[in-house]
């Protein structure tokens, strides 16, 4: 895959991944095509696309002359927001033209070059990204080195091209891998492999738990019997795929977890958080952390932004503290933020809403569970009328559509008596807003105006 030089190859999605691939594939000699959505004027001029792409060779994907182009691609490099069904691509399936991620290409070139470190793969639905971030911070306190990227938002082809430019080597690769950049891997492979949960999300996408369970276990292509599988037992779904797979196997327990560390100074709330904390020991061991720098990780670690982020600084809201949980993009990220409230004094009052899924969109599986909880619900987004006409008369709500609106409504009601102000969607950001960060970012901005 590697003798890209001259080689005519299409990257699809100009999204983060989609320009790394680029700036990687420019330097690799390819002749590149570049396609995404929309006016081609409108995304072609963005930094980082004309620097290694012309643009007579960037396309909408609508164009009516794309599908001849597309006959001369010897590869597509796909953005992981494209599903692999597109319907440009499924002459490329039939003809046998490679279609992979950006992971994929990153992966092959330091494989040819012989610069791979040991990869450590974290996946599920929820707690990806604290997960990553938590056991990279671990790895440095030990004073090694770490790169950090994948579904956390920096592509592994940037560290590919870093490598390509004379960068030294980490001792250790970490990779957050969400299930659409594990439907465009083939020769990719992990040494330590982490599934975290599985619930059901992307109803966009899935049509079933089974079709998303099986993209989530893509994380073990290539296993070995060196490689190790880290699981929760107390996943039946999980545990019997994970049964049939190669490798070294260690489970965690999610409903009760217990450490042999001292958790006084535990930053994270919520049980969700120490059975995160269970699956990096596990690795910590296997690579063979210092005990010195588990115990400083574990004191020090401040989690994430847009995950149950505590707010400080509101302005205007004297009887509120408030907590940014934007990252939450299904029920199940809602009902752990929910949880991780517990023990907390005053009433709870829980912002919901975002783009429709179309699949385990109804909020009534888990009404019983957010109505002994929750005191008010502010429901904002497309899905806010849908959640209403489920909820009315069962709950006290406002649909206020907007995050404005519903911080207005906060500052005005001087009728509030203290409590906690959960912003925990439970849907994604793409009806209102950019993405997940774009959300949670405006959400603060507002508390703090």
């Amino acid at each position: 895959m590697m003798e890209l030089k001259n080689k005519r190859i299409a990257v699809f999605g100009m999204g983060v991944s989609g320009l790394s691939a680029l700036r990687m594939l420019h330097a690799l000699g390819a002749e590149i095509i570049a396609i995404n959505s929309g006016d081609i004027h409108s995304w072609a001029k963005a930094p980082g696309v004309l620097d290694f792409v012309s643009l007579t060779n960037c396309h909408s994907e609508n164009a009516p002359h794309l599908p001849k182009i597309l006959e001369e691609i010897s590869l597509v490099i796909l953005s992981p927001g494209i599903p692999r069904d597109h319907h440009l691509l499924v002459p490329l399936h039939e003809r046998g033209v490679p279609v992979s991620g950006e992971l994929e290409l990153a992966y092959r070139f330091l494989e040819s070059i012989n610069k791979l470190a040991p990869i450590i793969g974290i996946t599920g639905t929820n707690g990806k990204t604290t997960t990553t971030t938590f056991l990279g911070e671990m790895i440095e306190m030990d004073h090694k080195k770490v790169f950090v990227g994948g579904n956390i938002g920096v592509p592994f082809c940037d560290y590919a091209f870093d490598i390509l430019n004379q960068k030294e080597v980490v001792d250790f690769i970490l990779l957050e891998l969400s299930s659409f950049q594990l439907e465009s891997i083939d020769h990719f492979h992990v040494n330590i492999a982490i599934i975290l949960n599985l619930f059901q999300n992307h109803g966009e996408r899935y049509h079933s738990i089974e079709d998303y369970g099986r993209s989530k276990f893509n994380i073990t292509n290539r296993f070995t019997k060196e490689d190790l599988l880290i699981y929760p037992e107390d996943f039946d779904f999980i545990s019997s795929w994970a049964k049939l797979e190669k490798g070294l196997k260690k489970t965690v327990n999610t409903q009760q977890p217990v450490s042999q560390y001292d958790l006084s100074s535990f930053k994270l709330p919520g049980i969700h958080n120490r059975v995160n904390l269970n699956f990096i020991l596990i690795v910590a061991e296997a690579i063979g952390l210092s005990e010195n720098a588990i115990i400083n990780s574990i004191n020090t670690f401040g989690g994430v932004h847009h995950r149950i982020e505590f707010v400080d600084g509101l302005v205007g809201l004297p009887h509120f503290v408030a907590y940014n949980d934007a990252k939450s993009t299904n029920w199940d990220a809602t009902i752990t933020a929910v949880e991780a409230m517990k023990g907390m004094e005053g009433n709870l009052y829980l912002i919901i809403g975002g783009k429709k899924r179309g699949h385990g969109d109804s909020i009534l599986p888990y009404l019983d569970f957010l109505k002994s909880r929750v005191h008010y619900f502010y429901l904002i987004g497309e899905m806010g009328e849908e959640i209403e006409s489920e909820i009315n008369g069962l709950v006290s709500y406002k649909n206020l559509n907007t995050l404005d609106k519903t911080v207005e409504e906060l500052r005005a009601n001087k009728a509030y008596e203290k409590g906690i102000l959960l912003f925990s969607p439970g849907f994604p950001s793409f009806d209102q807003f950019k993405n997940y960060a774009h959300r949670g970012e405006y959400f603060v901005g507002l508390l703090r105006k």
